[in-house]
């Protein structure tokens, strides 16, 4: 094994050695502050996640006035309607009073009265009437034993 190590060295062959020992070692250290591209970049997110909330709030704003306007126009469509609906009342409440009135006048019922062949009584005469003999309970429900008491009453 101890071959096989020695080929696998740079420095055991001077002339395929690369540059790297003729070099001096550079190494960065860095000091201060860190670069201004991370904060410019946590500055960017801070932005970007700001745009965020207020497109969000501008889209709630929107959406709330869309559904205010949309419960207006609702409002004023249903508002219509009743009001449409009071006239018809009214104009037909009126017709009907006028009709009422037309009816109910004396002239009218003597020319549906003669229409109808219809005249004056010729005499009055009163009925008078037995006693009932149907009887109820405080429910107004029948009482049969006291129907037939009132019946045998009647025809003594």
């Amino acid at each position: 094994m101890a071959s096989a190590e020695r080929a696998y060295r740079y420095d055991a062959y001077p002339d395929y050695a690369p540059e790297r020992s003729r070099r001096a070692d550079v190494r960065a250290i860095r000091t201060g502050s860190p670069a201004s591209t991370d904060s410019n970049a946590a500055l960017l997110v801070t932005a970007a996640k700001l745009a965020a909330v207020v497109l969000v709030f501008v889209a709630c704003l929107s959406f709330a006035r869309i559904a205010l306007t949309n419960a207006a126009v609702t409002t004023m469509i249903e508002s219509d309607a009743l009001s449409a609906q009071i006239a018809e009342a009214r104009s037909s409440g009126v017709s009907l009073e006028m009709e009422q009135s037309v009816l109910s006048s004396t002239s009218a019922l003597n020319a549906a009265v003669k229409r109808l062949g219809m005249a004056a009584p010729g005499a009055v005469g009163t009925l008078a009437l037995e006693p009932d003999v149907v009887a109820t309970d405080a429910n107004g429900e029948l009482l049969l034993s006291d129907s037939v008491k009132n019946v045998v009453n009647a025809r003594s």
